[in-house]
């Protein structure tokens, strides 16, 4: 590993001074079956698009990448990534409880061979946010299907583990690295306590957190466990000749929380027990197999049958949110997230939460790449495991802009590594534009789509920046005197 001096962290360095990461790093970038695919007509998002009217424009087609994925594979090779994230589609390859759709099992073979034959080693995410229907049906009055209830059922996990071993079986000649679940925290708070995804529970009652959302949580980590069990019993090949036939983890949403006022001991504390809940908590299951209930600190909820499930912990990076202390909120977080997204803005109401004054991307988001830094530093000191950031990446129309935002966060990433913390790799989100849960209009490709012209993708500024990083494996000195630090 190569040691750079700090100083060369945040300047425009010297001749020849680049910034070098380890060999073998992974540069990526990542997609979603139903983000990208289109025509999934089978499972809980198809129906949710059709009941709710704050989702602005149905998927549809998406960016026709179910035919289109041998372009997007190239579209990976053509600016050097060594590793591409996607994910199957549950509901297309098994449609109903137990049966097995033979032509998709195929399919994605096809799309896994596209990749592999390039030379680029797939990152298989098993689970985006998308049920089948014998899962969970919005509308058992249009489509006759019995369901499990989603997530609130703990056969749901049972079921998530022998598809998981299914898949195994099938593309273990050609995957070692799997995502079984992409942020659960977000299908646990955002189906059950805000009603933005199936199914939509919007109740904020005092109980709703530990009645509804943590019991969520708990069978999603199970979820995971047997999942890892059924993966490493089925993928016995090491596809890519490193040594190791599987390796596990998932990806979870991860946010800076930062205390308001920063120098309250309430507000800090509020800022930890959020922290603890919003991800530690799956981390500490799935490496030491303690859940906190309460957030006091200790472990409530021990089993042997979640420890040890990770090999490695992913994380997906977007956010850096305030915390302020507000004892009256619902136990046992007792604490308001000063949350910025898509127009919503909690400190113009008047709650205690600070203005936001830091630059934003067209999602709302605060810009703030000294975050993922900090969050690799606070993971490092916690758990052993190798840490992968499986997601990072801006909603904007500007190249310049996304190039920018893509050498400040690698810097601090770079500063991660040269002070010796066990990190592996960098996925971009997202390869291509792609339908962002209820619009096409937040832009975060490396390549921009455009949905009038048979959704042909234009490498930006962005993505040739990308590309440059990854064929050096380092910031280089011109990357570095383009964009520099800024103030």
């Amino acid at each position: 590993m190569i040691t750079i001096p700090i100083l060369c962290l945040f300047s425009a360095c010297g001749s020849g001074e680049k910034l070098d990461f380890p060999p073998g790093f992974i540069w990526g970038a990542a997609c979603s079956a139903y983000q990208t695919e289109g025509d999934n007509f089978k499972n809980d998002w198809y129906q949710w698009e059709k009941i709710n009217s704050f989702i602005g424009t149905p998927a549809g087609k998406a960016v026709n990448s179910y035919v289109l994925y041998d372009t997007d594979a190239k579209l990976v090779k053509d600016i050097n990534l060594n590793s591409f994230r996607f994910s199957v589609e549950w509901s297309r390859v098994e449609p109903e409880r137990g049966v097995w759709d033979d032509a998709e099992i195929e399919h994605y073979r096809q799309v896994l061979t596209s990749i592999t034959s390039r030379g680029i080693r797939p990152f298989l995410t098993l689970h985006h946010f998308t049920n089948p229907l014998w899962v969970m049906n919005l509308d058992h009055q249009q489509v006759p299907i019995a369901d499990l209830g989603g997530w609130e059922n703990p056969e749901t996990a049972v079921e998530f583990a022998e598809y998981a071993g299914k898949l195994a079986r099938e593309y273990g000649d050609q995957v070692d690295y799997w995502l079984t679940i992409n942020e659960p925290i977000i299908i646990a708070l955002s189906g059950y306590l805000y009603g933005l995804y199936p199914p939509g529970e919007r109740v904020f009652s005092p109980g709703q957190i530990t009645q509804k959302v943590i019991p969520v949580m708990k069978n999603l980590i199970t979820a995971h466990a047997l999942a890892a069990d059924a993966i490493r019993a089925n993928d016995l090949v090491d596809a890519d000749g490193d040594g190791r036939a599987t390796v596990v983890g998932l990806a979870e949403s991860v946010v800076l929380w930062d205390p308001y006022p920063p120098d309250d001991p309430q507000a800090q504390a509020a800022a930890r027990r959020l922290d603890q809940f919003y991800s530690k908590n799956l981390f500490d299951s799935l490496t030491a197999g303690g859940f906190d209930d309460n957030l006091d600190g200790v472990a409530d909820d021990t089993r042997t049958e979640w420890q040890g499930r990770l090999d490695f912990i992913g994380f997906n990076y977007y956010n850096h949110w305030y915390v302020v202390n507000i004892p009256l909120l619902p136990a046992p977080i007792a604490a308001l997230p000063c949350i910025s997204f898509r127009g919503l803005d909690l400190s113009q109401l008047g709650v205690g939460c600070p203005a936001q004054i830091g630059e934003k991307s067209d999602m709302g988001y605060e810009i703030y790449p000294e975050g993922i830094y900090r969050i690799l530093k606070d993971l490092s000191g916690r758990y052993t495991v190798p840490i992968l950031i499986t997601e990072n990446g801006i909603a904007t129309t500007d190249g310049e802009k996304r190039a920018q935002f893509l050498a400040d966060h690698l810097r601090w990433v770079h500063r991660a590594v040269s002070e010796g913390m066990n990190v592996i790799g960098y996925i971009y989100w997202s390869l291509t534009d792609n339908w962002e849960w209820g619009t096409f209009t937040p832009r975060f490709g490396l390549y921009t789509v455009d949905y009038q012209n048979n959704y042909e993708r234009q490498l930006n500024r962005g993505g040739e920046v990308m590309g440059e990083i990854a064929e050096c494996n380092c910031l280089s000195l011109g990357i570095l005197k383009r964009y520099p630090v800024r103030k």
